[in-house]
């Protein structure tokens, strides 16, 4: 998007929308990323609106309306700046907002895999345990778009220098708006280069929710050798990314007539490009997430959570409130893709053994993994916006512990309120202790 500049043509429209004004800009990613990420893969849509926004915090730097870096100076020499106050706010929209879509979202992971085991195990198909999510989402996005607007936009007047600045860019939102036709004006039409990536970010799309969708066969559900996740095809964009030229000059000059002397075509994008965009230490910070939730289980840790609860003989009301708490304190340290694959099924047998439900603790548990705003590991959302914003983790954990805490109790509520409809008979006890694990993740 930054090489075929789409990215700065899709803030010029967002800019003629907002204009100088960081609170409506807020307010709009927060729909926009929210929205798209119930339909589509929500670390791709955080990728997307972060891209965008970059570009038009970029131009408001160049304006001068908004001071896009912190004067603190950075951990390691010659690194990337800080962002600032303002900055930050925009950025934590765009991952949290991605996070609350993907709760109530039928076309990607983990309510993929959610649905999954908890059709296996529960005796009615919890088609409906989506809905159960919907004012949980409303309510979280609201709650971030107050929070983030509280803490780091200056709403409630403080920080006193913050709240100013937001003041004087919301001021120039005219003279935003004329500067933003000129440039349209400037740049032309679109390049080839900038319409074949919108093409290929609307296959990838395509892809996402063609995938495997809860409610029709996706292309995934006729390869039977594997399980394909998202990337895979992430994967098959790249290769066309890669091998696609930018420009029409391939097709004029080496498929027309032959060529006065050998050349090479740029590709939409190049590997360098590619290696300088990728924040490959964060990813491994990801990895780690991903290692954690292995290490819950070859660490036998799981299996002491189990024994202790079976021996306590609880009743249902605490372990729905054992299975929320430590579903969001796993939720904070992994991401929820990989705990429902390899956490899910101990906490069916817990509830099965407690004798208090066959769901009794995989339910709110595995509502409770919506949950992921603490860390940069916590989601590949919050890894991907964390990597190219420059945001640290202690951030993370001012901007996220309100909508965090809001959203735990959202979900705790509306599940003991409609988990029946959602998951039918999840509160049922099971006849016997014979619990058979027939699912492979």
């Amino acid at each position: 998007m930054d090489v075929s500049n789409l990215s700065e043509r899709l803030a010029i429209i967002m800019i003629k929308l907002v204009g100088g004004n960081l609170r409506l800009l807020q307010i709009l990613l927060t729909i926009c990323t929210g929205v798209t990420s119930i339909l589509f893969e929500n670390p791709f849509m955080a990728a997307f609106w972060m891209k965008v926004a970059q570009a038009v915090i970029a131009e408001f730097a160049k304006a001068g309306i908004l001071t896009a870096d912190s004067d603190e100076e950075t951990y390691e020499r010659q690194a990337k700046p800080y962002p600032s106050w303002p900055v930050i706010g925009i950025y934590l929209t765009i991952c949290y907002s991605a996070n609350l879509g993907a709760m109530m979202s039928p076309f990607q992971n983990p309510n993929g895999i959610i649905y999954t085991i908890f059709n296996i195990f529960l005796k009615e198909s919890p088609k409906g345990f989506l809905l159960v999510f919907v004012l949980p989402t409303i309510l979280g996005l609201i709650v971030v778009a107050l929070w983030i607007n509280i803490i780091f936009l200056g709403l409630l007047g403080f920080p006193e220098a913050v709240k100013d600045q937001v003041k004087a860019a919301a001021g120039n939102g005219d003279a935003m708006k004329k500067a933003m036709s000129d440039k349209k004006d400037a740049m032309g039409p679109w390049s080839i280069h900038s319409i074949l990536v919108l093409v290929f970010i609307f296959c990838s799309l395509f892809l996402f929710v063609t995938r495997r969708p809860l409610f029709f066969q996706g292309w995934d559900d006729q390869i039977h050798l594997a399980n394909c996740g998202a990337s895979v095809a992430v994967i098959l964009m790249c290769v066309l990314y890669f091998a696609v030229p930018a420009n029409y000059f391939f097709c004029r000059y080496y498929v027309c007539r032959q060529p006065d002397k050998p050349g090479t075509t740029p590709s939409l994008v190049g590997w360098k490009t590619v290696n300088l965009n990728t924040p490959w230490a964060h990813i491994f910070m990801l990895a780690a997430g991903h290692g954690f939730a292995v290490g819950l289980r070859d660490s036998k840790l799981l299996q002491l959570f189990q024994e202790s609860l079976v021996r306590r003989q609880p009743d249902a009301g605490f372990c729905f409130f054992i299975a929320s708490t430590f579903g969001t304190l796993f939720s904070m340290l992994a991401p929820a893709t990989v705990l429902a694959r390899i956490t899910l099924l101990t906490m069916f047998r817990t509830g099965v053994l407690t004798k208090t439900g066959t769901g009794s603790v995989a339910v709110p548990y595995a509502a409770s993994l919506h949950n992921q705003f603490l860390l940069p590991c916590s989601s590949a959302a919050n890894t991907i916006v964390s990597g190219w914003g420059n945001i640290r983790p202690f951030q993370y954990l001012i901007g996220g512990i309100v909508p965090a805490i809001a959203t735990m109790l959202f979900i705790g509520a509306f599940v003991k309120l409609f988990g029946e409809d959602g998951f039918p008979d999840y509160l049922n006890v099971a006849d016997n202790n014979d619990f058979k694990y027939t699912y492979k993740p």
